[in-house]
């Protein structure tokens, strides 16, 4: 397939950065949508707590192989589903992914590695009254479970229906593993609901449903956990709040999500060392199972920095937020805000 509009996504992805870039071609039309309908219906996948097991991961990054054109084009080509099955897809040529990724150095060297600010939800309510007095956690949080969902950082952290676990990075755009989306053999989860702060039983702020699902093509038809990512747009804002979010620099971190050997729907958390593993992977000892894939690798601000996505006895990884990886997540929130 042809994606005719390659050019937009370089450029909407640049200005995404902030950075101009004075060449011979027209700006893109910021309203005009780099996605193209594809004539194919998504194939799904239905069931609830379908996604709850430990995906594998695949060990120890050795070496760095020396990805193709074709391969780094794949992983900033995107596709994009509706519930009702509509599939739209956005492309970029391999020629045009070293601009891109020569942009993006340019501003790291300057360093210039971009990040959203977060901002706190609005109060869930009953009958107008306050459910809830949001406090602050003093101090170290050496908890394992989180009894109370609906502080800072937690309230930003929900479960989705299929078994994962999701942050909002805006108030309606939900960060996630790719695997959460897709089976990355070519087919779509149905079940991707969000109830943000789920406690047990307790659903402060309900449930949203989903509007669309974006995830890699790198993902979702080859399964190369290198872009192991994706983004649900909800239907409405979750609470109105959102997570701040940005590009790995280091440190002490924390996962907290929905582990699937626990009591359902109950959150847990845990922190400790990570490190790069490759160019596109973090890699550490904090305890994770299957059900917290998706979940916000986080720093000690509570900044997402990555996405846990794997796990094994000696070590459990995730996608890094790279650059490029913020920059393709700020396209996807603009074409679908």
């Amino acid at each position: 397939m042809e994606y005719p509009t390659n050019k937009e996504f370089v450029m909407k992805s640049l200005a995404a950065l902030g950075l101009v870039l004075l060449i011979s071609a027209p700006m893109a039309n910021a309203e005009e949508s780099s996605f193209v309908k594809s004539a194919q219906k998504a194939r799904f996948i239905h069931g609830e707590n379908l996604v709850t097991g430990v995906v594998p991961d695949r060990g120890v990054v050795t070496y760095a192989r020396q990805q193709t054109p074709q391969e780094r084009a794949a992983g900033l080509s995107a596709v994009a589903v509706t519930p009702n099955g509509d599939v739209y897809e956005s492309g970029i040529d391999p020629e045009d992914v070293a601009l891109l990724e020569e942009a993006i150095r340019a501003l790291e060297i300057l360093g210039r590695t971009p990040s959203s600010p977060g901002a706190p939800p609005s109060q869930p309510t009953v009958d107008g009254r306050d459910l809830l007095t949001p406090k602050a956690i003093i101090g170290t949080d050496d908890r394992v479970q989180v009894t109370t969902t609906t502080v800072s950082p937690y309230w930003h952290i929900g479960r989705i229906a299929v078994g994962c676990t999701g942050t909002l990075i805006t108030p309606k755009h939900v960060l996630t593993a790719g695997h959460c989306v897709s089976n990355g053999a070519g087919s779509f989860y149905s079940a991707l609901d969000f109830t943000v702060a789920q406690n047990g039983s307790s659903q402060p702020w309900g449930t949203r449903t989903w509007a669309t699902a974006v995830t890699t093509t790198a993902w979702h038809t080859t399964g190369n956990f290198d872009y192991d990512y994706a983004l649900i747009v909800l239907t409405s804002p979750a609470h109105g709040g959102n997570a701040g979010w940005g590009v790995y620099s280091g440190g002490t971190h924390s996962i907290t999500g929905y582990p699937g050997d626990k009591p359902f729907g109950t959150m847990w958390t845990h922190s400790g060392p990570v490190s790069t593993s490759g160019s596109f992977r973090l890699c550490y000892t904090i305890d994770t199972t299957g059900g917290q894939s998706g979940s916000g690798i986080a720093d000690t601000g509570n900044v997402v920095r990555g996405v846990h996505t794997t796990g094994s006895s000696t070590q459990n990884c995730g996608t890094r937020l790279t650059s490029t990886v913020y920059n393709t997540l700020q396209n996807w929130i603009a074409t679908y805000p």
